[in-house]
């Protein structure tokens, strides 16, 4: 796998993993398995606490500012974009679901309503890598 797929997978799969655990953020343990009691069901992006489907959180944002905001304890959408960005980076951005990518945009506070989409998010990874 050339390094550009695994780069791009960590960019992508964090903001990934955040839109996902995003409506539950803060919620009581289980809630997601509650929400999608059936296995393998849960697998689209779902909206929630505020969140539309696809709608990465504050941590995305602050990712796409290169700042870094971890919160052990409860803070859903912060875990589940680190695992997705070790996911993204082993496994490349070949093997994060269409289903996923689709809706994922990145609202930027304080630029003009700009929202950054999976084509960004590749684009700032061909950056990062340099």
């Amino acid at each position: 796998m050339k390094r550009i797929q695994r780069s791009a997978g960590a960019v992508v799969g964090s903001a990934v993993g955040d839109a996902l655990g995003g409506p539950f953020e803060f919620g009581p343990r289980g809630a997601f398995s509650a929400r999608f009691p059936t296995p393998g069901a849960g697998g689209e992006m779902s909206g929630g606490g505020g969140w539309d489907p696809g709608e990465a959180t504050d941590d995305t944002q602050m990712a796409v500012l290169a700042r870094t905001a971890i919160d052990l304890g409860g803070d859903t959408d912060t875990v589940a974009a680190v695992t997705g960005g070790l996911a993204g980076a082993y496994y490349g951005l070949d093997a994060i679901p269409a289903r996923w990518t689709e809706s994922l945009h990145v609202l930027l506070p304080g630029f003009d309503g700009r929202v950054l989409r999976l084509p960004d998010l590749i684009d700032l990874a061909y950056h990062l890598e340099g």
